[in-house]
């Protein structure tokens, strides 16, 4: 029994460890590969590194919905964006202050409410329908857009050009990054099968419910790229790296992953879930658009206040749950 408990535990490293190796491989090589195409580094780089940020969160959720992992798929998607709004802004903010420009405030602090909001609202009914699904999508669409034709200067486009930069000296051949792209795929859905199926296992041995699963390991799991980008990017003062990176796979997260995972099949709604786990998300939204929008910065105490909020919810979910 022992034995196999190690076992699964460490095929749940295994897996996030594949998460975020392959997430990396697939935003780094198409970011060399699209500056060795002459293709816009400011369109490629929001659009790939976007995507590549919640490829981990994506397949999570899609291997979870083919599985019949209703639990799994809401626990992250409430989970994973409660963590990186509070526990991973407060992380970075203790490390150092966090500014931000008045224009993501007006615009993807917006998104970012809105999706959340929204994603409670399609839940009242308890149940995320595949027509709920599709609008969903559709909005991912519309965010992508949007990001992509508006925004001017934006965290992802900033990551594009370090990466080009980087490389820009010893350019791999076009085949070498093809490879590297898609083995980075490969590792992403390899991880994620062996995450969300180590995981049903240890909450099957551990008599753990899913929804704590997908709350605590899962969430965590998915959430490393964005936790390093964030902390990272603090830490050498440049906060608009990770906040541009937290906001836009947030939504992300929401519009795409939710909206996939249901159209595969409808997602239920648990009564749980709606009086405690959607306000909490909510409320973490609108205090941290409050704390940027007071001053337009994210001080070291308003950081600690996010994380010990994400700590008071982590206790209660495992108070509840358990």
């Amino acid at each position: 029994m022992l034995f196999l408990l190690f076992g699964i535990i460490f095929a749940v490293v295994c897996g996030v460890f594949f998460l975020y190796k392959g997430a990396d491989l697939l935003v780094e090589r198409s970011s060399v590969l699209a500056a060795k195409l002459g293709v816009s580094t400011f369109v490629i780089g929001l659009s790939v590194i976007t995507l590549g940020s919640i490829a981990p969160e994506l397949s999570v959720g899609i291997s979870s919905s083919l599985s019949g992992a209703n639990d799994l798929i809401l626990g992250n998607a409430l989970g994973a964006s409660i963590f990186k709004l509070a526990f991973v802004f407060g992380l970075a903010a203790l490390i150092s202050p966090m500014s931000v420009e008045e224009s993501v405030l007006k615009r993807e602090f917006v998104w970012l409410i809105a999706a959340s909001v929204l994603f409670f609202l399609l839940s009242l009914d308890r149940v995320i329908s595949r027509g709920d699904a599709i609008l969903l999508i559709l909005l991912s669409l519309v965010f992508q857009a949007c990001s992509v034709f508006i925004s001017k200067k934006t965290v992802l486009d900033e990551i594009g050009k370090t990466k080009v930069r980087k490389h820009g000296k010893n350019i791999l051949k076009t085949s070498r990054s093809w490879a590297m792209i898609i083995l980075g795929i490969v590792l992403i859905i390899a991880g994620a099968k062996i995450l969300v199926h180590a995981s049903l296992y240890l909450a099957e041995i551990l008599s753990i419910p899913q929804i704590l699963i997908g709350i605590i390991i899962i969430a965590f799991g998915t959430s490393i790229p964005e936790l390093v980008v964030t902390v990272m990017s603090s830490a050498r003062h440049q906060p608009s790296l990770g906040i541009g990176n937290i906001i836009g796979t947030n939504v992300m997260h929401i519009f795409l992953v939710v909206g996939i995972a249901a159209l595969i099949q409808p997602l239920v709604i648990g009564a749980q879930l709606l009086s405690f786990d959607f306000p909490v998300l909510i409320f973490m939204t609108l205090l941290v658009a409050v704390f940027f929008k007071s001053s337009h910065r994210l001080s070291r105490f308003e950081g600690g206040l996010l994380v010990a909020g994400y700590i008071w919810y982590l206790v209660y979910s495992i108070k509840v749950w358990a």
